[in-house]
């Protein structure tokens, strides 16, 4: 087991053994280390999720510590930060640098094209991440949008002599119609395709720690901080990729748009 994982077979299960390349059904229940049980993933009440285990849908502490696991096993997992949600957490549920412990069922072995019918198999969602850099006053910001158009913002401003783990945050939330909607999601789906030469494939970036509690992108060739774009169909990432923060052609999407006037309204100043 990798270093920031301790687990404890509560029942060995006696299927198929789960290999880092498998596929797998698991039923897993999130809890912060006080033993508070969070539910971070809304819309799944049987908390019942298809995991890719060579994927990054997950955290890696969820992946790596089911396997080896056998069918109808129940697995405690307890993750380090560095392995679960980092120093981001997860807005009003995750603290940053939390140690997360999961209690894993791992139900079936499955193939990797099995879905489970959710109601997140009908919304479509995007999601784009900035990390920040203090050192030019650039905030850390994560933009989400889906399907019915409702979307919304996080930006987290540094704050002079302190970490990242002490910012200043704003929040922001609207609804586009279904046309614009339809719009972007075909645009970042289509944008890899297009304009292979402006994505940052992620063997070609980094991630640089250097501003304390910071953790940003940068594309090694040049060091230009990255911005992340992920086009999710439920769990299943459609497209997943970078462009650098001055991507010309990525600006001019009408998603970026959206994002360049939210980060411009005064308020959220």
């Amino acid at each position: 087991m990798k270093s920031g994982i301790k687990y404890k077979d509560i029942e060995v299960g006696t299927g198929q053994e789960a290999k880092p390349d498998d596929s797998v059904l698991v039923e897993v229940h999130y809890f912060l280390n006080k033993g508070e049980e969070v539910n971070i993933f809304e819309g799944y009440p049987d908390h019942q999720f298809v995991i890719d285990l060579k994927s990054r849908d997950f955290i890696p502490g969820l992946r790596y510590g089911i396997v080896s696991m056998r069918e109808e096993g129940i697995r405690e997992l307890k993750i380090s930060p560095h392995l679960a949600f980092g120093d981001k957490g997860v807005t009003n549920k995750i603290p940053p640098n939390a140690l997360i412990i999961c209690k894993v069922k791992l139900l079936k072995i499955v193939p990797h094209d099995f879905r489970l019918p959710t109601p997140y198999d009908r919304r479509r969602q995007i999601i784009v991440s900035h990390g920040g850099e203090a050192a030019r006053n650039l905030p850390r910001w994560q933009f989400g949008l889906i399907n019915d158009g409702e979307y919304g913002m996080t930006i987290n401003y540094s704050i002079p002599g302190m970490t990242w783990r002490h910012t200043r945050s704003r929040n922001y939330e609207g609804k586009l119609n279904q046309e614009e909607v339809d719009h972007i999601f075909e645009e970042i789906r289509n944008f890899p395709q297009l304009f292979p030469n402006d994505v940052v494939k992620y063997e070609s970036a980094w991630a640089d720690m250097s501003e304390s509690a910071g953790n940003t992108t940068r594309e090694k060739s040049t060091d230009r901080l990255c911005i992340g774009v992920s086009n999710y169909e439920g769990n299943t990432p459609v497209v997943s990729f970078y462009v650098t923060e001055d991507n010309q052609r990525s600006q001019s999407t009408t998603l970026f748009k959206l994002i360049s006037a939210i980060l411009k309204r005064p308020e959220l100043q």
